[in-house]
């Protein structure tokens, strides 16, 4: 019904469209040209736009995938140029091999071992498409009855009003002792333009709940390397009665006000002469002087008003709150085991209870250059400036007390600011910058710049260039300044540190080839006691690399190499390389009805000591002992697509049929042992 309803609209506003609503005046003037669409509606494209406004104004919407070629992946860490250190399970604690500095200037509410698990606005999208939009996702493994399920949803309720959510659950028992995981999430959003879009309201809620089983990984590497043990789930491992348990809520508002409206009405003065007065205009009358005629003609000019649409506007003001809370529990009823003899004297032999809780209150007010039009990317001026004020409170679970207590609150008040330039449609320059001014980690400042240049002209395109350059000051965060636990207690008086990243990137279609160095100077880190600890210098990383898709015929590619360097690798420890592959190739079926495509993906990167995981405090520090690397990691899939649904079969870790077990992707955790994944990645429209 919905279906026939939309055809019924269409007609119906094509045919008002070619209806004429002015009378003829002359039986010989053309009639007014139809309006013929030149493709029909494709009920089936289906875009997004990520959360904000400024995005929907600002950028192109992007289409969603549908590649059968990125169908067939288990693990939701694959998808991105680079190779994470691991907890031999899905769903754990993971880092990048490739250096990244995650937090940002301000108060940092994020939780950088457990970033791809969880979900907040800057993840969200809203769907655009004709008809209501849903994806269902199901993938499941043999034997140890690992599901992951993931649904979403979008609709254009009205001409202006969209709705989006999507619902996620991930469940891996783990092939080692104690090595679950479950992580569920949800988010909705909802966005409102009015009809002349001078005012829009966005609203969005999500909430993450991840319970991970912490075992420390194996007691003694060479019995998983020497295949001793054939069956993993009864090799020893560190911890054995574990668990981190993190909730992550939020939710917010954004709307914007366009300062003047869309269109001004603009006097214009028509001329429309009497019949009477010309009919008693002569050369021989008395009554003739050139003032009556001035005067008449003035009394006969008619005054109308039309509608212009503005060419320039006042910009518009935008208001943003947000709301967020952290609880992060680790529960352990064992904590005087052996793993954690090495550090702190403990204040609970019996059991571990550790607890922490944060929350924020986010407002910002901004105002930008923005009015009515949208642009593709290509926008020839837009200026920002805003506002932000923050509130955080903290409170743990105090082993002494024996109950939950505040422990600080804090303040801030940033402001922030941007600018996009495009110049004779070749170049386009951006920067932003944002300063805290008020209350805590006062002075803390991040800048950021890029220059963009397309090369070539329209018809003969040559990619574009890039080069960005970034400085920041951080100072310590909450956690690295003072920390209260079980098993770690700290209190730090970090000096800020100081950060420069200069990149130089060239692109050209599907490839990518660019250089990166990052300098910094009071480097705040986890050493190997677990401890976060400053060094007193600088040094720098510098990286190489290369990221590409390429099809030829019915082959498909796609891969990235990266080959990075420390100049002082006592605080950072890096693989020299690193990098994946996947090959593909597609088949056509019963009179192209189907596609079978068979696939095969490597990834590889260089011994290294790799950073060691501490599950009391979520958190990657750095080790001596232990190198990994120097293994590749071979998967391979069958996938088959049937109208909009792909179906797939997956095998991971092939090299463990060779007898080759020495394949750990962090130090004490083997790579995900080998197994079936089957699946299905279903687009319905309805």
């Amino acid at each position: 019904m919905p279906r026939k309803l939309l055809v019924a609209f269409i007609a119906l506003f094509f045919s008002i469209l070619g209806f004429s609503q002015e009378p003829t005046r002359d039986s010989l003037a053309p009639a007014k040209p139809r309006i013929v669409r030149e493709k029909p509606i494709d009920s089936t494209y289906v875009t997004y736009n990520h959360f904000s406004f400024d995005s929907i104004f600002l950028n192109a919407n992007k289409v969603i995938d549908t590649l059968t070629f990125h169908a067939p992946y288990y693990e939701r860490l694959e998808r991105e140029s680079t190779i994470y250190s691991t907890l031999s399970n899905t769903g754990l604690a993971h880092k990048s091999m490739r250096f990244n500095y995650l937090h940002q200037v301000g108060f940092d509410m994020e939780l950088p071992a457990f970033l791809a698990y969880l979900q907040n606005e800057r993840q969200m999208v809203s769907y655009q498409s004709v008809l209501p939009y849903s994806e269902l996702r199901y993938v499941m493994t043999s034997g140890d009855k690992e599901q992951h399920l993931n649904f979403r949803f979008g609709r254009q309720f009205s001409q202006r009003f969209f709705v989006s959510f999507a619902i996620n659950s991930d469940y891996s028992p783990g092939v080692f002792q104690n090595n679950k995981s479950e992580n569920n999430y949800v988010w909705i959003n909802a966005h409102y333009l009015t009809k002349n879009e001078r005012y829009g309201a966005t609203a969005y809620f999500f909430r993450n709940k991840l319970e991970m089983q912490e075992n420390g990984g194996i007691v003694n590497d060479e019995t998983y390397i020497s295949n001793t043990e054939t069956d993993n789930s009864v090799i020893p491992t560190n911890l054995n009665n574990a668990t981190n348990f993190i909730k992550s809520t939020g939710a917010g508002l954004e709307h914007y006000f366009n300062l003047l409206p869309q269109t001004t009405q603009v006097k214009v003065k028509e001329e429309t002469p009497s019949p009477i007065l010309f009919d008693s205009l002569s050369i021989d009358s008395v009554y003739f002087t050139s003032d009556t005629l001035i005067h008449s003609l003035a009394d006969s000019l008619e005054v109308h008003y039309k509608t212009k649409t503005r060419k320039f506007t006042l910009g518009r003001l935008s208001h943003h709150f947000s709301y967020r809370r952290n609880q992060l529990y680790y529960i352990e009823s064992s904590p005087a085991v052996a793993f954690y003899q090495p550090f702190d004297t403990l204040f609970n032999n019996t059991k571990t209870t550790d607890s922490t809780f944060i929350q924020s209150f986010k407002n910002t007010l901004k105002w930008n250059s923005l009015g009515y039009q949208k642009y593709n990317d290509d926008i020839p001026f837009y200026v920002y400036a805003g506002l932000t004020h923050s509130f955080y409170n903290v409170k743990r679970y105090d082993y002494m007390e024996l109950e939950t207590v505040p422990v600080r609150n804090y303040q801030q008040l940033s402001v922030n600011g941007g600018i996009i330039v495009n110049l004779f449609k070749s170049t386009r320059i951006t920067g932003q910058a944002e300063l805290i001014t008020l209350g805590y980690q006062i002075g803390d400042f991040d800048v950021k710049g890029q220059w963009k240049q397309f090369l070539g002209t329209t018809r003969k395109n040559w990619g574009y260039a890039t080069f960005n350059v970034e400085v920041k000051r951080q100072s310590a965060n909450w956690f690295e300044q003072s920390y209260y636990s079980n098993h770690f207690r700290w209190d730090n008086d970090f000096s800020a540190a100081t950060y420069l990243d200069f990149e130089l990137s060239y692109h050209l279609k599907t490839y990518s080839i660019g250089v990166k160095q990052t300098s910094i100077a009071q480097y705040i880190y986890f050493g190997t006691d677990a401890r976060p600890t400053q060094y007193d210098g600088m040094f720098s990383i510098r990286e190489a690399y290369l990221s590409f898709y390429q099809k030829l015929w019915r082959f498909e590619l796609e891969g990235f190499a990266s080959l990075q360097k420390a100049n002082n690798e006592e605080v950072i420890h890096l693989p020299l390389f690193m990098g994946r592959l996947k090959v593909a190739y597609s088949q056509p079926l019963f009179h192209k009805a189907a596609t079978i495509q068979p696939s095969i993906t490597v990834q590889y990167f260089t011994k290294y000591h790799a950073d060691a995981y501490m599950p009391s405090t979520h958190l990657f520090y750095l080790q001596n002992d232990v190198e990994i690397g120097n293994f590749p990691f071979i998967d391979a899939a069958i996938s088959i697509k049937v109208k909009k649904a792909d179906l797939f079969v997956a095998y991971s870790n092939m090299m463990l049929l060779v007898g080759n077990h020495n394949g750990f992707v962090a130090p004490h955790y083997p790579m995900r042992d080998s197994k079936f994944f089957f699946g299905i990645n279903w687009r319905l429209f309805n």
